[in-house]
């Protein structure tokens, strides 16, 4: 059994004659699934032991060793992804619901193309500025392993969202 699996494109869901491989597109079983969850607490885990051991939330808020004001700034740039994030996914929904006016979803990226084109390029911005600001206020503590602890941490909290249940 390979671990690959196809992704679905435009193309192919526009394509009139599915192979074989394009029956069973968005079938994933319950190994893959299962496969999936256990990758995500493996993160999840190692990110909590590497949290634990280095005193990470702790030393964010209360240590001198830390740059504040180049801190500060990476926080800021964090927020203002939270808050573009939270107006994608919550506030355009709920202003434009699905309907015959609109033929596709505010959730949708084609949506968020014509509406409003700029948030994505804006939060990719501020995601890299602030992981680099971020990575440089903390490199007097953990050093030139500074990347590799926040990293670990990152993937764990992003893994963490598979454990969070669908309504």
């Amino acid at each position: 059994m390979s671990s690959y699996r196809r992704v679905a494109t435009a193309d192919a869901a526009a394509s009139s004659a599915p192979s074989n491989n394009d029956e069973a597109y968005g079938k994933r079983t319950r190994s893959e699934r299962i496969s999936d969850k256990i990758h995500a607490l493996a993160w999840v885990v190692v990110a909590y032991c590497t949290a634990s051991y280095t005193h990470f939330f702790p030393t964010l808020f209360t240590d001198d060793r830390i740059i504040r004001p180049i801190f500060n700034i990476s926080m800021a740039l964090f927020s203002i992804n939270v808050i573009l994030t939270l107006y994608l996914t919550i506030y355009l929904p709920c202003k434009f619901p699905r309907s015959p006016t609109f033929n596709v979803s505010a959730s949708s990226l084609e949506f968020w193309g014509v509406y409003c084109p700029r948030v994505i390029p804006i939060i990719t911005v501020c995601g890299v500025i602030g992981s680099f600001l971020l990575v440089r206020s903390c490199v007097g503590i953990w050093g030139f392993l500074t990347p590799l602890v926040i990293a670990v941490i990152a993937m764990g909290m992003f893994f963490s969202l598979h454990f969070i249940p669908w309504c």
